[in-house]
């Protein structure tokens, strides 16, 4: 055999072996990358990417993930012959759900002829639409998902004879109270959820979560004056503070109004002990 045949036959034979190295490694990595399902994990059903409120899950926002046993059992698991995640293929969420976020059926709904908004309430609860003014939420920075304090503000005519009989006026007191306190805004217009970055909406109406009996008195009051959503802060609320006056009158907050309500224009001095109601005969008065 000529030398230069010897040559091209080692090469030959270099080229194969060096490729069955490197088909070997492919496959070594390919089987390494593939998930093994241990004797002691399962497979749990879990968001493949973040998913709005009012959204309807596809295929592509579901996959599965291997969890420890022990911790699997609360979740939905594939099991032989059983596939959760063709079930929830089509269910919509009920509030925003998070990438590895396990899929719980109480997260979503389906919609078996109801509308969106009807499937996101809680048992039992409604919901109820106010107007609302970016003076009135926060700037636009109330946002579905948040949770609000209902403040009304309204005015109270009180006919004052003396002055009528002399031609004058009515003196006009205000006040402002809290109906409602730590509601859900369910939507702000016809959004559901915020944006990924959390911008503002601004918006003309305020769709609120609340009971029956919360929405008799969210309807009442807002026949009486304007109504304003105090937006309130994640974590615990109200820890450790005195008990909230029932309300806040005009006198407390202007001193001029004091003044002519026939008042100190000064603030009252705040008492240091405990004071009795008095009443004469229809007169109320009161004594340290």
């Amino acid at each position: 055999m000529r030398p230069l045949a010897i040559v091209l036959v080692i090469v030959a034979v270099l080229a194969a072996g060096f490729t069955a190295l490197l088909a070997k490694r492919w496959t070594d990595t390919q089987g390494a990358a593939r998930p093994v399902l241990a004797a002691d994990s399962a497979e749990v059903l879990v968001l493949a990417r973040d998913v709005a409120t009012g959204s309807a899950l596809s295929d592509a926002d579901l996959r599965y993930e291997n969890w420890p046993a022990v911790n699997a059992g609360r979740f939905m698991t594939r099991k032989d012959g059983d596939d959760p995640k063709a079930r929830a293929i089509g269910s919509v969420a009920r509030r925003p759900l998070s990438e590895g976020e396990p899929f719980t059926p109480s997260a979503t709904f389906t919609r078996d002829g109801s509308g969106i908004l009807a499937g996101m309430l809680a048992p039992g609860m409604r919901a109820v639409s106010v107007a609302i003014s970016n003076a009135s939420a926060v700037s636009g920075f109330v946002v579905p998902g948040d949770r609000v304090d209902v403040v009304l503000a309204a005015d109270f005519q009180r006919a004052d004879s003396e002055a009528a009989g002399k031609g004058g006026g009515a003196i006009v007191r205000y006040a402002a109270e809290t109906v409602l306190a730590d509601v859900k805004v369910l939507a702000v217009d016809q959004q559901f959820s915020k944006g990924k970055d959390g911008p503002t909406i601004q918006g003309k109406t305020a769709t609120l979560e609340v009971s029956p009996d919360q929405a008799e008195i969210l309807v009442t009051a807002g026949l009486m004056g304007q109504l304003s959503l105090i937006l309130r802060g994640v974590g615990p609320q109200d820890a450790g503070t005195q008990a909230k006056r029932p309300f806040t009158a005009d006198t407390q907050a202007s001193a001029a109004m004091r003044a002519l309500a026939g008042g100190s224009a000064k603030p009252a001095a705040k008492s240091t002990g405990s004071s009795i109601i008095i009443n004469r005969g229809g007169a109320v008065g009161g004594t340290p």
